[in-house]
C-alpha cells in the first residue's frame, strides 16, 4: 500500500470512528432523564417547587414528587435521579425513616442517582450516626452551619467547564443559604469525591470561621455502588440566570 493510500485510509478510520463518537454524545443527550424530586418533611417547598418546574421545562426531562412513604415502598425503580432540595437536612432524613433510607442507598448501589441541593447535600453527609450511612466521601468543615444568606461567586472547575459548557467559563453569581462547606472525609469504603465547583467569595455571619469558604467546593460528586452523588451547596434553581444548570446537574447525577 502506497503512504498516501495510508494516509487516506486512517482518515477515513478517523473521521469515522469521530462520527459515531459524536452520535453517542447527541444520544445521550437526547435519552430521557427521569426525576424524582423529594417533597415533604424536612423539604423546601419553594426550592422543590422550582426545580420541578425547571427540570420539567428542559429537553428530555421529566420530574415527578416523590413522598418520603413513596420511597419507603420503593417509588425510586422508576427514576433515574433522586433531587434531595434545600431546607433541613436532619428534616429529609427522619421524614424517610430506616425503610427509606435503605430504598435510597439500594437505589444508588444499582446505578441510580442522588443530588443534594444544599440540605439535601448535608443529609449526604450525615444521614445516620454509623460511617456506613454517608453517602459521599466528604465531611462538614466546621459545625457553624448558619454562615448565612448571600449571592457567592462560584468557578467552575476544568472538569465542570468539559461537563457543562464553556459558557460557564469566570466567575458566576449564584444564591447561597447556608449550604455545606465540606472538606475530604477519608472513609475508606468509599472513593474520594471530585469537584466541579469551588467558592470564589463566602458569606460569615454569626460566628462563623472567616476564609474558611473561600476556594472550598461549591459542587462535588463521588460513586456510590453503581451510582453517583453529586451535591451542590449553593442554589442554582434559585438564581435565574444559572437555572440552566438544574438539568445539567440533574443528568450528570443521573450518569446520563
Amino acid at each position: 500500500m502506497k503512504y498516501n493510500d495510508r494516509l487516506f485510509t486512517l482518515a477515513t478510520v478517523v473521521l469515522a470512528f469521530a462520527a459515531v463518537c459524536g452520535a453517542s454524545l447527541v444520544a445521550a443527550e437526547n435519552e430521557l432523564c427521569r426525576a424524582a424530586i423529594y417533597r415533604g418533611p424536612g423539604a423546601s417547598d419553594t426550592c422543590a417547587q422550582a426545580s420541578l418546574e425547571i427540570l420539567n421545562s428542559a429537553p428530555n426531562c421529566e420530574a415527578k414528587f416523590v413522598s418520603a412513604e413513596e420511597i419507603q415502598h420503593g417509588a425510586l425503580k422508576d427514576f433515574d435521579v433522586v433531587l434531595f432540595p434545600g431546607g433541613t437536612g436532619s428534616g429529609e432524613r427522619r421524614a424517610l425513616g430506616e425503610s427509606g433510607w435503605r430504598e435510597l442507598r439500594a437505589f444508588l448501589e444499582n446505578g441510580g442517582g442522588y443530588y443534594g441541593t444544599c440540605a439535601g447535600g448535608y443529609m449526604a453527609l450525615y444521614s445516620s450516626e454509623r460511617e456506613e450511612g454517608r453517602l459521599i466521601n466528604a465531611e462538614l468543615h466546621d459545625d457553624a452551619w448558619e454562615r448565612g444568606e448571600k449571592t457567592l461567586e462560584i468557578e467552575m472547575t476544568e472538569e465542570g467547564l468539559d461537563l457543562f459548557g464553556k459558557e460557564f467559563s469566570g466567575r458566576l453569581n449564584v444564591s447561597y443559604q447556608n449550604g455545606p462547606i465540606i472538606v475530604p472525609a477519608n472513609y475508606d469504603k468509599l472513593e474520594p469525591y471530585r469537584v466541579l465547583a469551588y467558592f470564589r467569595t463566602e458569606v460569615a455571619e454569626n460566628d462563623s470561621p472567616v476564609g474558611v469558604q473561600i476556594d472550598s467546593p461549591a459542587i462535588a460528586y463521588g460513586p456510590y455502588g453503581k451510582g453517583r452523588v453529586l451535591i451542590c451547596s449553593p442554589h442554582p434553581e434559585l438564581t435565574p440566570n444559572m437555572n440552566v444548570l438544574v438539568p445539567k446537574l440533574a443528568r450528570f447525577a443521573a450518569n446520563k
